[in-house]
């Protein structure tokens, strides 16, 4: 077997590689060893996924909706304080309830909570990330090959004619060593990260979720395909061949701009 990235034998592979990071909730879409070489693998989750992780929207993201780490733990999210100077950060690791576990930098800033001259703590939300991000476009390059690997990964000889798609080989190059231009994508909000749905398909059996996580392709006019991701209710969409978006944006303007996700039997409680 050779790595969908680099190219090179990847037989002797030892981790498994998640499509959406665990540190985002995904426990179970994980592809066979091989399909992502140690190398590509160790590359990803040190100097892609950890700059999107470290984002300050999803830390804030992942400690609202106490999104565990690998490690199982809590990330921490920064609050500030009114002052009329800068006397210190404050950084929240843990919640239960309206009981907030906080570290604070300075001693002087610590007194001034102790002594009640300080008494209202801020805790900003972030709804969307910064848009046009370096390390989301590759981000989403890379959850975009992976899941359309683990699509075809099943059937035989899958492997060779993957690696040896040409027409992938910007958008690999472009995640694995950062070659070419950025690769544009289209993020919005589609629905609140906190909103709850029920599946109507069994009335016997509603079932009510939240959503963590969940993607798919899209193929537009039998020649372009594009990946869309929602997490936490923010809807991202690239572009598998080239970096543009003009055949999704029209096709979003003829389907009154619902998202591709949308199901029909899905509705929001």
């Amino acid at each position: 077997m050779k790595c969908i990235f680099c190219k090179n034998n990847s037989d002797n592979t030892k981790s498994v590689e998640h499509i959406i990071p665990e540190s985002l909730g995904n426990k179970s879409h994980i592809l066979q060893k091989g399909i992502v070489c140690d190398k590509c693998n160790n590359y990803f989750s040190t100097k892609i996924e950890k700059q999107v992780l470290e984002l300050d929207y999803f830390k804030s993201l992942r400690h609202r909706n106490k999104i565990l780490t690998k490690k199982n733990r809590l990330p921490t999210e920064n609050a500030f304080v009114k002052h009329l100077r800068s006397i210190g950060n404050i950084e929240i690791v843990n919640r239960n309830g309206n009981i907030l576990e906080v570290n604070v930098e300075k001693k002087e800033l610590f007194e001034l909570i102790n002594t009640g001259n300080i008494n209202k703590l801020y805790i900003p939300i972030l709804t969307e990330p910064e848009k046009d991000n370096i390390y989301i476009s590759r981000f989403l390059g890379k959850v975009a090959l992976e899941a359309l690997a683990d699509k075809f990964c099943n059937i035989e000889n899958w492997n060779n004619d993957f690696v040896e798609h040409t027409g992938l080989d910007d958008l690999r190059n472009y995640v694995r060593f950062g070659h070419g231009k950025f690769w544009n994508y289209n993020q919005r909000k589609v629905y609140e990260e906190y909103d709850i749905f029920q599946d109507i398909e069994d009335f016997n059996k509603p079932l009510t979720y939240q959503t963590l996580y969940e993607y798919d392709f899209l193929y537009i006019e039998m020649k372009f395909l594009f990946f869309v991701c929602i997490i936490l209710g923010t809807e991202y969409v690239i572009n598998m061949s080239k970096p543009n978006l003009e055949v999704y944006n029209e096709w979003i303007k003829k389907n009154n701009n619902k998202s591709p996700l949308e199901r029909p039997y899905q509705i929001k409680k």
